[in-house]
C-alpha cells in the first residue's frame, strides 16, 4: 500500500507536504487526516524548516472526504464519532496556527474538506482551470470543522451563496472572493511556485516566523467554541436521518428524499 500523504524536505529546507490517494482524488479519510497531523507536529518543532507547501497528485488536488468513510462513520457510537470529528477538526487548527509560510497549490478540483486547506493557508496558488464547489450541502451534511476557517479567510459576504448552494466556481470566483491568491496557466507546478519560494528564501527565516505570530494575533481567533460546534454540527450529521439518506443516495447514484421530482 502506499502511503496516502507524501512529506519531504528539500536541499533548502522547503517542506512538502502531497496528498497521495490519486485513485479516489485524494479524498480525506481518518488514516489520512493521522498522517497529515503527524507532518504538521514537525512542522510545528522543527525551526530549521522554511515554508511548507501542500499539493496534490493526480488528476485532482482533493475531493473532500472520503464518502465511504462517511458512511462508516454514521454507522459508530456518538462518542466515536465525536472523536473523528475532533480529529479533522484539530488537524485544520494545526495547519492554521503552523509558524512559518504555507503555500497551497491546487488543480483540477477542489471540493468540501479540501478547501479547508486554502483557507489554512498564507499563500494558494491556483491552475487557470480549477473547479472549487462545497457539495456536502447536497448529501445533507455542511463543511462544519473548514467554515470558520473560510469565512475568515474570505472577504466579508463572498462566500456564503457558495456554502448553502452547493454549486461549483471556477478559479476566478475562487480569485475574486479570497480564496485563491494567484492563477498560473501553463506552468508546472515547480515553474509557478519559484518565484515565491525564491522571495520566502531571500527573507529572514526568524523574520518570517515573527510575521506569522502577529498573524496568530491580529486573525480572528477560531476558539474553542467554535471548534467544538463544528464538531458537534457534523457529528450529529453524520448520524441523522438526512445525512444518512444523502451519502447512501450518492454512493448509489440516487436522489435523496428531499429532492422534489422536477429536480431530480
Amino acid at each position: 500500500m502506499t502511503d496516502k500523504v507524501l512529506f519531504t524536505q528539500d536541499q533548502d529546507k522547503i517542506a512538502w507536504l502531497t496528498l497521495n490517494r490519486p485513485e479516489i482524488h485524494n479524498a480525506l479519510d481518518n488514516d489520512m487526516i493521522q498522517k497529515i497531523l503527524d507532518c504538521l507536529k514537525i512542522l510545528h518543532e522543527d525551526t530549521s524548516l522554511r515554508a511548507l507547501v501542500i499539493s496534490g497528485n493526480g488528476e485532482n488536488f482533493c475531493s473532500g472526504d472520503d464518502l465511504h468513510w462517511m458512511k462508516e462513520s454514521s454507522q459508530v457510537s456518538e462518542s466515536e464519532n465525536v472523536a473523528e470529528a475532533n480529529l479533522f477538526s484539530y488537524m485544520f487548527y494545526s495547519l492554521d496556527r503552523v509558524p512559518l509560510p504555507v503555500i497551497t497549490y491546487v488543480h483540477g478540483t477542489v471540493k468540501g474538506g479540501g478547501i479547508g486547506f486554502l483557507a489554512c493557508s498564507d499563500i494558494v496558488v491556483s491552475e487557470a482551470k480549477v473547479l472549487f464547489g462545497f457539495p456536502e450541502v447536497k448529501l445533507g451534511l455542511i463543511p462544519a470543522m473548514i467554515s470558520p476557517y473560510v469565512l475568515r479567510s474570505t472577504y466579508p459576504g463572498s462566500i456564503e451563496r457558495y456554502l448553502l448552494t452547493g454549486e461549483a466556481f471556477d478559479a476566478l470566483t475562487a480569485l475574486r472572493v479570497g480564496l485563491v491568491h494567484e492563477i498560473v496557466k501553463g506552468d508546472s507546478k515547480e515553474k509557478a511556485l519559484e518565484p515565491l519560494l525564491r522571495c520566502i528564501l531571500t527573507a529572514g527565516p526568524e523574520a518570517l516566523r515573527q510575521m506569522k505570530k502577529i498573524f496568530f494575533q491580529l486573525k480572528p481567533e477560531i476558539t474553542e467554541k467554535i471548534r467544538q460546534l463544528t464538531v458537534e454540527s457534523i457529528a450529529h450529521l453524520h448520524r441523522s436521518v438526512e445525512g444518512q439518506q444523502g451519502v447512501k443516495a450518492f454512493l448509489e447514484n440516487k436522489s435523496p428524499s428531499w429532492i422534489p421530482e422536477r429536480y431530480r
